[in-house]
């Protein structure tokens, strides 16, 4: 799991985006037990195999205070994809108010508490456009893993062991739970048992920092078959709001001077 957040204060406060994180450099020793493997691998097939496909996210983040307490904010996020070059998400809650569009030849962030959108030009592949706004910005969209055209690979990137740990529920959904570890953090996955295989429940913990704080998502309302428009994936901005600089797209506006330029 290479793309995920180095601080999750940053998680708190980035909206749609979160702080990128390498998960650890360097050769690695890999143990990840056969049972646990398979069920990731099944995962990963199955959704680089859908042409199409959409979800819905409750996102949970742990923000630690300087004294030690854990304060919960939450946030509820759908996301709607369209193989190779399509992405459509939104979300709303407690630190976000933002869409996200990317129609294969630009990606706009409309930040919706701002009334301001940016336009980037980028690459025509989701993993092209994904590895180049990590690289130029050092930014991810959350739960970005699951988008890629090989998730397995780049879950598994900075993965130093991993074991099954059993047949759990998240909520009335029967699902293989799995458990890794890595340098900075350790990670949970909950994947629906049966023909449709989908990630049902991702829990990261932060072990590197203060705390240990934790990111949770419970990922429901999957639909393997949706009715995608291009309209789906095209920003039309509305009525008074402002194009901003990219780099600026989360920022407050200045302050409207008076008459006399104060």
């Amino acid at each position: 799991m290479r793309r995920q957040m180095s601080a999750v204060a940053c998680a708190v406060t980035a909206g749609l985006w979160v702080v990128a994180l390498a998960g650890g450099a360097g050769p690695q020793t890999r143990t990840i037990e056969s049972k646990a493997d398979r069920h990731l691998k099944a995962m990963s097939q199955y959704l680089a195999g859908l042409k199409t496909y959409s979800f819905q996210v409750e996102e949970f983040v742990d923000d630690v205070q300087e004294d030690g307490q854990k304060l919960q904010v939450s946030n509820q996020r759908k996301l709607s994809v369209s193989r190779p070059d399509k992405v459509f998400g939104e979300s709303e809650g407690d630190t976000s108010n933002s869409q996200f569009y990317y129609d294969g030849k630009t990606v706009t962030v409309f930040d919706r508490g701002h009334k301001t959108y940016a336009i980037e030009k980028v690459s025509d592949t989701i993993d092209a456009m994904l590895d180049e706004l990590h690289e130029k910005y050092g930014i991810d969209q959350p739960l970005s893993d699951f988008l890629f055209s090989d998730p397995y690979k780049v879950f598994t990137e900075h993965v130093q062991s991993g074991s099954y740990v059993g047949l759990h529920h998240v909520g009335k959904v029967k699902c293989h739970h799995l458990a890794f570890r890595q340098k900075i953090l350790d990670w949970q996955i909950w994947i629906e048992a049966g023909d449709q295989p989908l990630p049902r429940k991702l829990l990261i913990t932060f072990k590197g920092q203060a705390g240990q704080p934790q990111f949770t998502a419970l990922i429901h309302r999957w639909d393997v078959d949706p009715k995608l428009t291009d309209d789906t994936f095209k920003f039309e901005p509305p009525a008074g709001v402002r194009k901003v600089d990219f780099l600026k797209r989360h920022e407050e506006p200045e302050p409207e001077k008076d008459a006399s330029g104060k």
